[in-house]
């Protein structure tokens, strides 16, 4: 088989270079994970010093629950923004799909009430999946959009 000096010779033709490519990647990731480190070393040193200068203001109990309430809202105001946002991006799929299915129907409907003939159908069904699949939300693979 010529299969594999072939594909050799695309791959030398198209420079790919993926030893390369993955020894970038996995400096980037180490980079990323110690970047990741100070910054978590720096946060919980943060909330020690806050919790250090309530306790000397209130007493260690008061402080560490002042602390925690805070915590709390925090996570609170971060899940009611997170769930707000989410409805509102599902509401307006919906309404998109819904209009594009509105469209797509009225525009089949208007073909057969007008006497198009079966071969016009067809290229207007080819024309809607190729318009769908090029305007269509680039989203994940095995998402609901």
């Amino acid at each position: 088989m010529r299969f594999l000096p072939l594909l050799s010779s695309l791959m030398s033709l198209a420079s790919l270079d993926v030893g390369g490519a993955v020894s970038r990647q996995a400096k980037v990731l180490g980079y990323t994970l110690v970047a990741i480190l100070f910054l978590l070393t720096a946060y919980v040193l943060g909330v020690c010093a806050l919790a250090f200068y309530l306790s000397q203001q209130m007493s260690a109990w008061a402080a560490l629950g002042a602390i925690a309430l805070g915590f709390v809202g925090a996570a609170g105001l971060v899940f009611w923004f997170g769930t707000r946002s989410a409805r509102a991006e599902a509401q307006r799929a919906r309404e998109l799909a819904s209009a594009r299915q509105q469209a797509t129907l009225g525009t089949l409907t208007g073909l057969a009430v007008g006497g198009g003939s079966a071969r016009m159908l067809i290229i207007a069904a080819l024309a809607g999946a190729l318009a769908g699949g090029l305007l269509g939300p680039r989203g994940k693979p095995g998402s609901d959009d």
